[in-house]
Formats: C-alpha cells, sequence, structure tokens
C-alpha cells in the first residue's frame, strides 16, 4: 500500500472548516463559498462513519461535492435569495390625501406650507381636503360644512 499523499484530517476540522466557509459567504453573497462549507460538513459526516485512508481523498471528496452542489444549485440559490420584489414601495408619503389649514395665503399640510390655485376664494384658518400634493403644488377641495 503506497503513503499517504495528506494524513487524515479529522472530522472536527472539516465540520470547523465547513462553518468558517458558511459565515465567509454571509459576507460576499456570491454564493459559491457556500457549496464548499456544506460538502465540508457532508464529509466530516462521513468521515465519522467510513475511514479514508488519506487525507487527499477527503479535500477531493469535498471538492466533487461542492461542484455537483454548485451546478445544480446555485442559480435555484441565486433566484430565491435574490430576486427582486415585484410590490412597488409606495415611499411618497406627502403625496397623499389628507386635511389642510389654509394659512398665510397658502395650504399648510403634513408641517409644509404648499402654495395653491385655488386659495383665492378661502379664509385664513379654513379646512380643506388635499388631493394631491406635488413639485410644491397641492390640489384642494373645499370641505362642506353640514
Amino acid at each position: 500500500m503506497a503513503a499517504p499523499i495528506l494524513d487524515v484530517i479529522s472530522p472536527t476540522i472539516l465540520l470547523s472548516v465547513g462553518i468558517v466557509l458558511i459565515a465567509v459567504e454571509a459576507l460576499t453573497f456570491n454564493f459559491v463559498l457556500l457549496w464548499f462549507g456544506i460538502a465540508a460538513i457532508i464529509v466530516a459526516g462521513i468521515s465519522l462513519v467510513y475511514d479514508y485512508s488519506d487525507g487527499a481523498w477527503q479535500l477531493a471528496s469535498v471538492g466533487i461535492i461542492a461542484l455537483v452542489l454548485l451546478v445544480t444549485l446555485r442559480a435555484k440559490a441565486l433566484q430565491l435569495f435574490l430576486k427582486a420584489k415585484d410590490e412597488e414601495v409606495k415611499d411618497d408619503f406627502l403625496n397623499e390625501p389628507g386635511i389642510g389649514i389654509v394659512k398665510d395665503g397658502k395650504i399648510y399640510y403634513k408641517a409644509t406650507f404648499w402654495d395653491c390655485d385655488d386659495i383665492d376664494d378661502l379664509k385664513e384658518g379654513e379646512k380643506v381636503k388635499v388631493i394631491e400634493a406635488k413639485s410644491n403644488r397641492v390640489k384642494i377641495e373645499k370641505i362642506s360644512k353640514k
């Protein structure tokens, strides 16, 4: 029997290397190191059951398992984790309907003074319904008093 190229690697070392590779993957997000980490953990489990005669066979097993996982699962993982949401994020909170007050010849709405074309027939302090707020202007409706 030939002399081993590399001493057999302890399963705890393989497990540790696998965990470190997965942790480093969390910093890189390229989904390559993840599969090598998983493969190292798998080979650590196999090493507990099967006695490898050479550490080179352990590393070869890690490489083969990692490449199989990489080729088969990387695209699915990228699609799953990095897919864009189809829903639109609405962050234009100023352009929502609400109630404004006429102050100093402008409409005071959401802590901002807005210009308005229809302000001539409104009184100071009168409340109005703001329909749209865009580009420093608002569209308003009078609130009917009942």
